[in-house]
């Protein structure tokens, strides 16, 4: 589209001294599938061209060279081949796992090469919606390095749609729990595009460090993955009890107002959350709804998926946001729970 300004900078946003050896940056990102870019799923975008992959392929991996993060998680992950070998030339190694039940996008993590490699990886299938998980151990790539241990970084895409929250925390949960396993106590990054927003009951089992219980409206199976449509049962409301294994604490405080923006929606979906081993040091800052809404909606010829980047820069051997977790067991799933009901909440976002 002529006519338009530059793409605009993103500035850090520093909280803290600037990075030490043991310091790295994480970015996550919702890529947008090619195979989810059907002309009537973004009615709004123009031109069409812009969701073309001739033009959103090299875009994505500009953004990513742009950015120049030193781990990324990426969801909606497909054309897997492409976004290895172009992003491989540029300095990174990665492992993807793809959704099950025929879907054909999937998540993954890259890290660049010359600091990190691969200690050990492992899948997680939710076995609902085709949900997929993926849990990497990082290890500074020199022996000689001063970067500190391993880490573990976890991504997971949960399901979408808002009528079945009971399902993004089953996958949720099972994604913790596995993570927390995989981490054995050492730090964790769990980030991807959780579909829930700060204040939802997915943020209050991840961060709140107590039981959930959530009460939903039992659906019919079969509900329409596309348009969202779900059919009530005849049955009166249910409550399902979740609870967290571990505690972990946002590296963005406050949570950007959105991570994702059309003329028709706007809401932070997409999360970096930290276990209390790291120290956040700074966080990017969100591109202005102005600059956004020049082209009326994501994607656009400028930015090339419905969700925008977050990235934080991180260090371990502190806890920041999460001192006041820094005297607490990782261990949650043997503490006494304080239970948080959803039902009873009168919080104006519920």
């Amino acid at each position: 589209m002529s006519g338009l300004p530059p793409l605009p900078v993103r500035a850090l946003r520093w909280r803290a001294p600037h990075p030490s050896p043991s310091s790295y940056s994480v970015m996550c990102w919702n890529m947008l599938a090619q195979c989810y870019t059907r002309s009537e799923y973004f009615p709004s975008v123009s031109p069409k061209s812009a969701l073309k992959w001739k033009h959103r392929g090299p875009a994505i991996v500009a953004e990513v060279q742009r950015l120049a993060p030193d781990v990324v998680a990426l969801q909606e992950v497909d054309n897997w081949d492409f976004m290895s070998s172009e992003l491989g030339s540029a300095g990174y190694d990665g492992v993807r796992k793809g959704k099950t039940g025929g879907k054909k996008d999937g998540v993954a993590v890259l890290w660049k090469r010359a600091l990190l490699r691969l200690a050990e990886s492992e899948e997680v299938e939710t076995d609902i919606k085709g949900g997929v998980g993926l849990l990497v151990r990082l290890e500074p790539a020199s022996a000689a390095s001063d970067g500190g241990g391993s880490f573990v970084v976890a991504t997971t895409h949960l399901f979408w749609n808002p009528q079945l929250e009971v399902l993004k925390l089953r996958q949720a949960e099972l994604c913790l729990r596995r993570a927390a396993a995989f981490a054995r106590g050492g730090p964790l990054v769990f980030c991807g595009d959780l579909n829930s927003m700060p204040g939802s009951d997915v943020l209050a089992l991840c961060e709140g460090g107590v039981a959930v219980r959530h009460t939903f409206t039992p659906m019919r199976e079969g509900d329409d993955e596309e348009s969202g449509a779900c059919e009530p049962e005849a049955a009166p409301p249910a409550v399902e009890t979740f609870e967290p294994p571990l505690r972990l604490h946002s590296a963005y405080e406050p949570p950007p107002a959105y991570t994702t923006l059309t003329d028709t929606f706007r809401g932070c979906l997409d999360h970096i959350l930290l276990t209390r081993h790291w120290r956040c040091l700074a966080t990017l800052d969100m591109i202005d709804e102005a600059d956004i809404l020049a082209e009326k909606s994501l994607p656009s010829s400028r930015f090339p998926s419905d969700h925008m980047p977050v990235l934080a820069v991180l260090s371990l051997g502190g806890a920041d946001a999460g001192e006041r977790a820094t005297n607490e067991d990782d261990e949650w799933s043997d503490r006494s729970y304080k239970s948080y009901d959803s039902a009873q909440d009168d919080r104006p976002w519920h």
